[in-house]
């Protein structure tokens, strides 16, 4: 193992030369790894370059360490592991983050030789529950050793569904990280581990940006259904209220669905509360608030500000452009990555109960633009 190419960074040489000695079979699996100490003495380099390269083996799923046996050679084939969405049954239905979660963790599967199952359910008609555990049924079949579940959003009698689904998952013997949302709603928590957004932090931002550009009555718009994100934001909202001294009204408070966010919905939140502000619990429903208050002859970013979640690309294509919170995928990724990989590997360690990845405002036209006519942000630059 100590033939060195001095034309290569020392530590892509020590990477490649044991990877050749893994794949070529010399190393087999179960077979323990020499110690750092021992392979930079073999390679002659120093113990960092050594780490960098054992890093880079671990994260293609090559290497394995284990407590009191040091570091061995992975089982070859890779994991067995799924995304399970519930509330799908196509993946063009998982949504704009939905659909870029399961494509960063595909490529993270990828680069590990790991095998990724998308599971959806396959009819809502009838019994919800029902459809959720044949799911579920078909995932232990497959014999998959994790799984991402990203919960349903029901209404308060179902929420229990979500819990009955990854308790028999557990019972099965998978290891289970919930991702974006929690299954339980605020302020309990799930026992399970849970990687999501800073939602609550977003909510703040976007609620103290308006704030600043001078406004005080500012309407949030959320989900009619229990969900840890949604109502994360909406305290957000609250946090930054009760900051800048201002009571919280709670008639500029709505739930709806999409489908409820038509030209009536709009024109009774105008005439009843007169917001200044309006905040989205998504850009998707920013952009139809924002066409019925254009229909209604407000100006958006003048008489209205607007904002909205998720930094979808309609963000940037509506005619106003839209301010809104972006949630940065390739750390969430990586993280639900190494956190379930990790419950897999080590079972009997108990895994962080919860992970939060931090969001980004992004400031545009729909939160009011300067006399140069670009969008307000020096404001917000030391809170972002």
């Amino acid at each position: 193992m100590s033939n060195i190419d001095d034309r290569k960074p020392r530590h892509r040489e020590v990477f490649d030369t044991l990877l050749g000695e893994i794949t070529s079979g010399r190393f087999k699996p179960g077979d323990r790894v020499p110690t750092e100490a021992e392979l930079a003495k073999t390679f002659s380099a120093s113990r960092t370059t050594i780490a960098r390269a054992m890093r880079e083996l671990k994260g293609r799923g090559l290497l394995n360490r284990q407590r009191g046996g040091g570091t061995r050679i992975a089982k070859q084939g890779g994991k067995r592991i799924a995304l399970f969405a519930p509330f799908a049954q196509s993946a063009a239905q998982l949504g704009h983050i939905g659909g870029l979660i399961h494509a960063h963790l595909s490529d993270l599967a990828s680069q590990r030789a790991d095998h990724l199952r998308l599971q959806l359910i396959g009819r809502t008609d009838g019994d919800p529950l029902e459809h959720m555990l044949a799911a579920t049924k078909a995932l232990i079949e497959k014999d998959v050793e994790g799984v991402f579940y990203y919960p349903v959003e029901f209404p308060t009698e179902r929420t229990d569904y979500n819990r009955i689904v990854v308790d028999r998952l557990q019972a099965a013997g998978v290891a289970v990280l919930i991702v974006d949302r929690d299954i339980v709603s605020f302020p309990d928590r799930s026992k399970f581990p849970l990687v999501t957004f800073d939602n609550r932090r977003g909510g703040y931002l976007v609620a103290d940006h308006m704030i600043r550009r001078g406004r005080k009555r500012i309407a949030f718009i959320g989900s009619p259904y229990v969900s840890s994100a949604a109502s994360d934001r909406m305290r957000g909202y609250c946090d930054a209220l009760d900051d800048h001294d201002i009571a919280i009204d709670h008639s500029l408070i709505r739930t709806a669905n999409l489908s409820d966010l038509d030209a009536s919905f709009c024109t009774s939140l105008v005439k009843e509360t007169n917001p200044d502000g309006i905040i989205c619990k998504m850009d998707h429903y920013a952009a139809y608030v924002g066409r019925h208050l254009v229909e209604m002859g407000l100006k958006i970013g003048q008489d209205v500000l607007l904002a909205g979640f998720d930094d979808q690309p309609i963000a940037e294509m509506l005619p106003v452009p839209l301010t809104t919170i972006r949630f940065p995928l390739d750390p969430f990724a990586e993280v639900c990555y190494e956190r379930l990989i990790k419950q897999i590997e080590t079972p009997m360690i108990p895994s962080p109960g919860l992970t939060l990845i931090d969001v980004e405002l992004m400031v545009r036209g729909s939160t009011g633009l300067d006399p140069a006519g670009s969008a307000v942000e020096k404001a917000d630059k030391a809170l972002v």
